[in-house]
């Protein structure tokens, strides 16, 4: 596919794929689709949008705040590992004492999970808000994840050791909430009891606020052409999409102006109070793209949007609006590809090329992984493979265009091999500098090969 890459000579180029010989020791699947890309080593990509250049070239280790490390001031934990749905003791102070860590393993910026305070019930389905996605004050941290001088002193070090830090928020909903009780729990903001600063979309009989919130109308009423990937076919009903509740989640109603200027001053201020490097945004794809421009206008930083779909054209249009993308269109076809006896790279090669021809304003803020916190690790289901597999997946996301995203604990035996992706990584083997493990290790290699290289 004719995307452009980073300026590299003829030999550098060659001395990429020498190197990447050598990382991938089983010859591999990634090998074939990398040396054919190779030809394309030479061309540089000059369009690169004004707000985005500090990311180009940047390695992401993504950590899911709870589970990554437990609270330095709390005894060891009774168990080697912590899963489920309760909270587990993961803190931004423990996270901050692991920067030199993750830095060990090459990487130049984190994105943790998000931290703002979030409602302490449960949802219909008995969880907590653990992971950081189910707010009730924006402004605010939880205390289960620390303090705000806690988040000052986590972003102070990181830019210390010369590390970025993005953020992960929610601008689309706030947590689970089912009665009027709950949302009078909310932050001001957020708690009128007439419901207006959430979207309500009529089912056939209209029926007030506090009965909507026990049946409100979902965003899986959109139409089955939405799922799985949506790929907005002709019965796909984008306004149920946007306004519609993800189950029982307060969906926040872009259209009123105090929730708007509500989050526009939520994330400036987020980003001067914690001189923040860049946000990853949960669940865009549900928020309207004109509030999405206004978004990205005020956070001054770089947004990356996580628009889960297939469709590759329709995805190229959200960098009309957000700086950065999480690249599902093609993450979605790493593990297919990889992780299986009969893997093909041919829809994967389909899907690069299509997006060569889709109109992204910047490949270089494209994000890529091969892991994340919604779905199975690769490792926990090799299907009788072996490590290798993964390290040939790995090596395409490193070098392939864009910002590749490193799970936290992948490089963690127990952890990357655990049937639970959210499990924690406190045993005492989980904290190896430099890396100690075959994973680690590649990660480590694969990072050096980009700083050398200049990838970007």
């Amino acid at each position: 596919p004719n995307l452009s890459c980073p300026k590299v000579g003829k030999n550098s180029a060659a001395k990429t794929m020498h190197l990447l010989r050598s990382i991938l020791v089983s010859g591999g699947l990634a090998l074939a689709l990398l040396t054919s890309a190779s030809n394309t080593l030479e061309v540089n990509n000059d369009q690169v949008a004004s707000s985005t250049p500090s990311w180009t070239g940047e390695s992401i280790y993504f950590v899911l705040t709870d589970r990554f490390a437990p609270a330095s001031s709390s005894s060891p934990p009774s168990t080697p590992w912590c899963q489920g749905k309760a909270w587990c003791g993961g803190t931004l102070s423990s996270l901050t004492s692991k920067l030199p860590y993750i830095q060990s393993l090459g990487f130049t910026a984190i994105w943790l999970t998000p931290v703002v305070e979030q409602v302490p019930w449960l949802d219909n389905w008995n969880g907590t808000a653990y992971h950081g996605y189910w707010a009730a004050d924006f402004n605010a941290i939880d205390p289960h994840f620390g303090t705000e001088a806690d988040f000052v002193a986590l972003t102070s070090k990181a830019h210390e050791l010369g590390m970025k830090v993005m953020l992960d928020i929610v601008a689309n909903h706030v947590g689970p909430v089912h009665d009027l009780s709950e949302v009078g729990r909310l932050a001001p903001e957020l708690s009128d009891p007439a419901g207006e600063q959430f979207n309500q979309l009529p089912h056939l009989d209209p029926v007030p606020f506090s009965e909507y919130l026990s049946n409100p109308y979902t965003m899986m009423e959109a139409g089955d052409s939405c799922w799985p990937y949506y790929d907005f076919g002709p019965s796909c009903n984008y306004t149920v999409i946007e306004k519609g509740w993800f189950g029982d989640l307060g969906d926040l109603n872009h259209s009123n102006p105090s929730v708007r200027s509500y989050l526009l001053t939520w994330i400036r201020g987020m980003r001067e109070k914690y001189d923040l490097d860049g946000f990853r945004l949960d669940t865009a794809l549900y928020i309207p793209t004109a509030f999405l421009s206004e978004l990205q206008e005020a956070a001054e930083v770089l947004i990356t949007g996580e628009v889960v779909m297939l469709n590759v054209s329709l995805h190229a249009t959200y960098q009309n609006y957000l700086d950065g993308l999480l690249n599902f269109p093609v993450t979605e076809l790493i593990k297919p590809a990889f992780n299986s006896t009969s893997g093909s790279l041919i829809p994967l090669a389909s899907a690069l090329t299509l997006q060569s021809a889709s109109g992204y304003s910047n490949v270089h803020t494209l994000f890529n992984f091969v892991d994340n916190h919604d779905s199975p690790r690769f490792m926990s289901s090799l299907l009788g493979l072996t490590s290798h597999n993964f390290a040939n997946a790995a090596a395409f996301v490193f070098i392939w265009h864009g910002v590749p995203v490193w799970y936290y604990g992948t490089e963690v035996e127990d952890v990357a091999t655990a049937d639970d992706e959210r499990v924690s990584q406190w045993d005492d083997d989980g904290f190896v500098e430099g890396g100690g493990s075959f994973a680690g290790g590649l990660a480590k290699r694969l990072n050096r090969l980009r700083e050398e290289l200049g990838f970007g």
